[in-house]
């Protein structure tokens, strides 16, 4: 009895390990021309899938080619950490609630949204349409992305996942302000 509940639980287990590979592939998103550059960004992002809504501050920092993502709540606490080195998304850590999260999608759609020039990294599998404050991506001849900018605001419709996503630019800076008063 307890090797077939040995058995099961074994089976269980790599059934859900592979639910990750079953996910597609976001296409457009690796590339050859990635370059190392020093590049900081930080926004408040919302992002509505499934039933689910998520709602936190993303930190992109690259230094060379590896670009890194911090993702908190808004109270502080680490939601996922991953990095990107332009052709795979590692994910370093996350918690339990994004587990199923489509990352490599989310990633490649921040990219486009707010990485500069990210499209034109892609060669030519990416054509990208302009109409006055809206992109619309199409990646294999397949539209895949609406990007609509309005002022610091970029709303995202993923239409292959799909989901939706605000991201909302931070401009203040977290550098140290010398706060001294004059004595």
């Amino acid at each position: 009895m307890q090797l077939k509940w040995s058995a099961i639980f074994i089976s269980a287990v790599l059934l859900c390990s592979g639910c990750q590979s079953l996910l597609p592939k976001a296409q457009g998103l690796s590339t050859t021309t990635w370059i190392a550059q020093n590049y900081q960004r930080q926004d408040q992002l919302e992002i509505q899938w499934k039933e689910q809504s998520f709602s936190f501050l993303l930190y992109q920092q690259q230094q060379g080619q590896k670009l890194e993502m911090l993702a908190l709540t808004l109270t502080g606490q680490q939601l996922f950490k991953l990095s990107f080195d332009g052709q795979k998304v590692h994910v370093e850590q996350r918690i339990e609630q994004m587990k199923l999260l489509p990352f490599e999608f989310v990633v490649r759609d921040i990219l486009y949204a707010t990485y500069p020039h990210f499209a034109q990294l892609q060669q030519q599998n990416v054509r990208i349409e302009n109409s006055a404050q809206t992109q619309s991506v199409f990646i294999n001849q397949q539209h895949v992305l609406n990007l609509q900018h309005e002022n610091d605001v970029i709303e995202l419709d993923n239409l292959q996942v799909p989901y939706q996503m605000v991201i909302s630019s931070i401009n203040e800076s977290l550098e140290n302000t010398d706060l001294d008063s004059t004595e």
